[in-house]
């Protein structure tokens, strides 16, 4: 951070953010629409990891898109650069704007890392800017971007049904002890669900997930994560689960892949039990990261 902090040195209209992380603790398929779209029902749950973005205004009418990881693509098929242009053309805006994105969360992972840095910089612009969008029209571009960031704008623990964009506030759930793992391998979300079947869908019931979160149980709402993704993916793949038996050699109450994959998810009750599968983990999987959950998508900085 400090280096993006240098960079900015001196920069007076420049607001700085952090966009979360989200896992699925659960997600089942249920069919799939005519236009190619697959129905689905999840239920999303930031986490503390998190990438940070620095927005800076500049005088010509230009979208600059930096990132410390190099392979990212920072022209219009990156997300940061699809919402700014959405912005600019619906509010007629004659102004350019710069963007540094510092990434922690893996790419290719099924942790939303694109799809939170494109809702912090809705966000982001709304307050640059003094749009005064309501949170609902900052959703409905979420939307056009893509089914996973109308959520990482709001964050926290939600229900989400139709294609991603039906969303339902749940009690937050609360755990502090949680792995992610991120293979050497990333995947396509495209890709995914191309290989799904009927075979696939409704695979599991949601009843007890949403049940046990509405009671608070974190406890049995920890127990209960399935994710119907998963299983295409382990037959290309199969160190999924090479991943989550290590986590339950060391006492993860539950472990799962979160999204399209690849990046595979415990829940500890303990951190003893959480730091003994972070040091067997790290050695063969650099990007382990320890995190909690959080009940937002987007923190802003500095105003």
């Amino acid at each position: 951070m400090a280096q993006t902090d240098q960079y900015y040195k001196g920069i007076e209209k420049m607001i700085k953010l952090y966009s979360y992380g989200k896992i699925n603790l659960f997600l089942d398929i249920e069919g799939k629409l005519n236009n190619g779209y697959h129905l689905i029902k999840t239920v999303m749950q930031s986490i503390a990891l998190h990438d940070e973005l620095i927005i800076e205004e500049i005088s010509d009418n230009k979208i600059q898109l930096e990132c410390n990881y190099k392979y990212i693509p920072t022209d219009r098929s990156n997300t940061c650069y699809k919402a700014v242009e959405l912005i600019k053309n619906k509010y007629e805006i004659n102004k350019g704007v710069k963007i540094f994105i510092n990434k922690t969360i893996p790419v290719g992972a099924g942790l939303a890392g694109g799809s939170g840095n494109s809702a912090a910089t809705i966000f982001g612009l709304n307050k640059l800017w003094k749009l005064n969008m309501s949170k609902e029209e900052m959703l409905k571009i979420g939307l056009e971007i893509g089914a996973d960031v109308p959520f990482c704008i709001i964050g926290g623990t939600y229900l989400a049904e139709g294609i991603g964009e039906k969303l339902k506030k749940l009690n937050n759930f609360i755990w502090d002890n949680i792995l992610i793992v991120k293979p050497h391998f990333s995947m396509s979300t495209a890709f995914v669900y191309k290989k799904l079947t009927p075979k696939n869908y409704n695979l599991y019931n949601i009843n007890n997930m949403l049940k046990s979160i509405e009671n608070n149980d974190y406890i049995e709402a920890a127990s209960f994560p399935a994710n119907s993704l998963e299983k295409v993916v382990e037959k290309f793949y199969p160190e999924i689960n090479t991943i989550k038996n290590i986590m339950y050699k060391y006492n993860a109450l539950s472990s799962a892949m979160t999204g399209s994959g690849s990046a595979v998810f415990g829940f500890f009750p303990d951190k003893q039990s959480l730091n003994k599968a972070f040091e067997e983990l790290i050695l063969n999987y650099p990007k382990t990261f320890r995190t909690k959950t959080i009940n937002k998508g987007i923190d802003l900085i500095n105003d």
